[in-house]
């Protein structure tokens, strides 16, 4: 009976590495060994319904890489998987990182299932929570979690919940908070969180919903007045300085 089932049901993707079960008709964006030792995987040219049962390179069996939104259960059950393991080894670091992942996953999918109001209140927990870790922690960085809201605000296609991620943020990078200092050719974490705040403002701009958004200036001048801080300015990657040079082909000397 099993066997019939699987022959006249609907199609499945195998199991994910992390135990996530993908509903029927989900899509496979590629696949991944699932031997340690071998590390080879594949992307499609479009997502598909099914991967290959065995691996070119060492014949092991495979594990799908989810397209999208399935990849949002998968990523939950990566986390999942992550926490159990820093707890049971006491590793308390990586227990903390997991679990401001967990909060941005929560964010999105509250956002994904069109609850706005708990999207927020999780929005203030993750809020409340990187500032706190930031004081007690000079080498903690926290922009690639803001990052992450901004891009599951966009991803739920609510550009108004992004702006509430990055207005603030904007500020404590303005003010000088902690994690947000001066010196970023000796301080990797002021490097890294500004650099995300300045990729955050260029993926809301880059929204296919912002362009005629009323408050779509306003990000550009946010995104501009960030990366032509002199402490900034020269600490960005080519493709930020490029992206920048779409907006303003003067913006680093602000004219």
């Amino acid at each position: 009976m099993e066997i019939l089932h699987r022959l006249l049901g609907p199609r499945r993707l195998p199991t994910g590495r992390h135990g996530y079960q993908a509903p029927p008709d989900a899509l496979a964006e590629g696949w991944e060994c699932d031997n340690p030792d071998c590390g080879e995987g594949g992307y499609f040219a479009s997502p598909r319904p099914g991967i290959p049962r065995r691996c070119d390179a060492c014949g092991s069996g495979t594990y799908p890489r989810h397209a999208w939104p399935w990849q949002h259960g998968e990523r939950r059950a990566e986390l999942d998987a992550l926490l159990s393991e820093a707890e049971r080894d006491g590793d308390r670091y990586l227990a903390l990182l997991v679990r401001f992942h967990l909060l941005t996953w929560t964010f999105e999918d509250h956002l994904m299932n069109g609850h706005r109001h708990d999207a927020l209140a999780t929005l203030r927990d993750t809020d409340a929570g990187l500032r706190a870790t930031m004081r007690e922690d000079p080498l903690f960085t926290e922009g690639s979690y803001r990052y992450a809201l901004v891009l599951g605000a966009l991803r739920s296609g609510d550009p108004d919940i992004a702006l509430r991620v990055l207005e603030p943020w904007v500020a404590l990078a303005r003010d000088r908070g902690p994690g947000y200092g001066t010196d970023l050719a000796s301080d990797n974490a002021s490097r890294t969180d500004h650099r995300c705040l300045v990729s955050a403002c260029l993926a809301w701009l880059r929204d296919e919903r912002t362009p005629a958004h009323r408050r779509y200036d306003t990000v550009v001048r946010w995104v501009l007045d960030t990366a032509r801080a002199p402490h900034v300015r020269n600490w960005l990657t080519g493709d930020q300085d490029a992206a920048l040079t779409v907006l303003d082909p003067y913006w680093q000397s602000g004219r």
